[in-house]
C-alpha cells in the first residue's frame, strides 16, 4: 500500500481512462475506480461503474502486454527499469495531452475541466477514501494541465516517489521522458490508435 494510502503508485494514466468513459459520473467513477478496488465484488450496483471498473481493466491488461508499450519500457535506463511500468503511464498521458486534437473533437481545457466538475459533483456512491482523496488532488492541482508539461510530469514522478513507501530511484525520472522524448512519443503515436480500435470493439 502507498505511503499515506493516497494513490495505488502503480497505474498513473488518469487521462486516459477519463477519455475513454462516457463522461458522465458514474462512468468516470468506474473508468478510475479500477485502480483503487479489487477482486469482482466492489459492492457497486450501478451498471455504469461495473462496466467502467471492467474497461479500466481491460484496457490496462491490453496495455501491459502490448509489444510497443513493452518497446517503450525498453527505453528505460537500468536504474529505474522496475520503475518503467509508472513511468510510460505518465509518458503517454502527457502525450495524449499535447496530441489531444487528433484524438478528440473537444477543446483540451474544456473538456479537462468538465470532468473534475462532474468527479467532484454530489453523489450518494460510497467511493474508496482513497480514490475521493486523489480526486481532491486531481482537481485542486489541476494534473491534466501540468501533464502537457515536462515540468509537469517531472514533478509527478517525483510525487510518485514519495509516496511509494520504500526506498526508490524513482525520483528525477522525468528525465527518462527527455532523453527519449522522440522514440517515446512515436511510440505513443503507435501505441494509442490501437488502443482506441481496441475499446471499440470491446464495447460493441
Amino acid at each position: 500500500m502507498p505511503e499515506n494510502g493516497l494513490i495505488d503508485p502503480e497505474k498513473m494514466n488518469y487521462l486516459a481512462h477519463c477519455y475513454f468513459s462516457t463522461g458522465t459520473q458514474n462512468s468516470l467513477y468506474g473508468n478510475v475506480l479500477g485502480d483503487f478496488v479489487k477482486g469482482h465484488n466492489h459492492g457497486f450496483l450501478e451498471q455504469e461503474i461495473t462496466d467502467g471498473i471492467a474497461l479500466h481493466r481491460a484496457i490496462d491488461k491490453f496495455t501491459d502486454n502490448h509489444p510497443t508499450v513493452r518497446k517503450s519500457k525498453h527505453r528505460i535506463s537500468d536504474k529505474r527499469k522496475r520503475f518503467a511500468g509508472i513511468m510510460i503511464d505518465v509518458f503517454y498521458d502527457h502525450f495524449l495531452a499535447m496530441h489531444w486534437e487528433k484524438f478528440s473533437p473537444y477543446d483540451f481545457d474544456t473538456q479537462i475541466n468538465e470532468w473534475y466538475s462532474t468527479l467532484n459533483a454530489e453523489t450518494n456512491i460510497e467511493l474508496p477514501e482513497r480514490m475521493k482523496i486523489m480526486i481532491s488532488q486531481l482537481t485542486k492541482h489541476d494534473w491534466f494541465s501540468g501533464y502537457k508539461t515536462q515540468d509537469g510530469i517531472s514533478a509527478s514522478i517525483d510525487g510518485i516517489s514519495r509516496r511509494i513507501r520504500f526506498e526508490n530511484t524513482l525520483a528525477g525520472g522525468g528525465i527518462e521522458l527527455v532523453q527519449n522524448y522522440s522514440l517515446l512519443e512515436n511510440d505513443f503515436l503507435e501505441f494509442f490508435p490501437l488502443l482506441k480500435r481496441y475499446v471499440l470493439r470491446y464495447e460493441k
